[in-house]
């Protein structure tokens, strides 16, 4: 009876070690925006070594802000960009972001339309918007304000309010037509 009692508490156990393993993502993003990092960070760690780009943009952002981690910038770019390589659409943008600004690594943006570019034809409206601020202003590329319109008007198509906000302005102060 004793052996048939613990086959079952062993089975028991894996079961729900398995459960609360395939929801961990979502909980330890859950742990973190709750204000215990660290304890999302553990949580991360083994869906970033099946190569999880959620569980890779989440360190990205730990060690980004240093929440639960020792802020490192070299970090969290390796992380972002891992994230991106796979897939994540937000971890792209964010890429863009950084080196359009300079923030984090250095001002290149060559890069950041790089990335953007990736970002903006997965359909990601922000990314669309910061490559049509990029070609309507000439940043790293050859000025073409018909094509950063373009992109703007992608965003807007997307629901993106800045966009929406820019080329309502654009309209009333005459640098564009409306299309």
């Amino acid at each position: 009876m004793k052996s048939v009692l613990h086959y079952f508490s062993l089975i028991f156990l894996a079961l729900w070690a398995t459960a609360s393993y395939s929801a961990s993502i979502e909980e330890a993003y859950d742990i973190i925006r709750n204000g215990n990092p660290e304890v999302g960070y553990k949580m991360l760690l083994p869906f970033a070594e099946k190569d999880d780009p959620r569980a890779y943009y989440g360190i990205a952002l730990l060690y980004k802000d240093g929440w639960g981690v020792q802020k490192n910038s070299k970090q969290a770019i390796d992380f972002y960009q891992k994230a991106a390589d796979r897939g994540h659409q937000r971890a792209m943008f964010d890429l863009g972001m950084f080196y359009q600004n300079g923030y984090l690594v250095k001002q290149d943006y060559v890069e950041a339309i790089k990335w953007y570019e990736m970002a903006a034809n997965k359909g990601y409206a922000a990314a669309m918007y910061g490559l049509g601020g990029l070609y309507f202003n000439g940043l790293g590329v050859k000025k073409d304000q018909d094509l950063g319109k373009s992109w703007f008007t992608k965003a807007a198509s997307s629901g993106f309010a800045p966009a929406i906000e820019f080329l309502d302005e654009a309209y009333n102060f005459g640098m564009s037509s409306k299309k």
